[in-house]
């Protein structure tokens, strides 16, 4: 795949998705065992490595801030759909995905969690790892059902991708264009 390939809007939301995704899931082993990452349990407490660890945590906040902006841009551009309609429980899940995500964007720049801020702590910290968990999986499910597209194809062939003949999967060019071409 060149690059061009990767920089396409379907590939983007499909790692911009998938590193949602995991990032849901390490978040919520991170809130099960008491609201530490757990990079920092595994070896932020060995000196050696807690530099690089606490580099590289931030760096994957960031990127988890990225890949949820993206994932809300396509969200607006593409009709304001999720799974190729307007479901109450996608879109439910789809915002907890976002704003979780922006939420640790704002963490690796600011130094902030703030839904760590307005947390009662160990308990509560384990029930949010389950909701986390719950979401996950659920999101998986109608990705998968979805035919592995988070939106189904709303948008006009070089909308997202500034005007170029590129079209996404889920489109179709219109008849007449297809015979002037042959």
């Amino acid at each position: 795949m060149t690059t061009v390939d990767h920089t396409h809007p379907d590939n983007l939301e499909k790692y911009a998705f998938f590193w949602s995704e995991v990032r849901l899931v390490i978040a919520a082993f991170s809130l099960i065992i008491g609201g530490f990452p757990v990079a920092y349990k595994l070896f932020g407490f060995v000196p050696f490595f807690a530099r690089p660890v606490n580099t590289l945590l931030t760096i994957a906040w960031v990127i988890s801030g990225v890949s949820a902006g993206y994932l809300l841009y396509r969200w607006n551009k593409e009709g304001r759909t999720v799974f190729g309609g307007k479901s109450r429980n996608d879109l439910i899940a789809f915002f907890f995905l976002v704003i979780t995500g922006i939420n640790l964007g704002v963490a690796g720049l600011l130094g902030v969690n703030l839904g760590m801020k307005f947390s009662l702590g160990g308990n509560l910290y384990a029930i949010v790892g389950v909701l986390y968990l719950a979401v996950a999986y659920y999101l998986h499910k109608r990705y998968k059902e979805s035919g592995g597209k988070v939106f189904v194809g709303t948008a006009k062939s070089g909308e997202l991708n500034n005007g170029s003949d590129v079209t996404t999967i889920s489109e179709e060019k219109p008849k007449e264009e297809t015979k002037q071409n042959e």
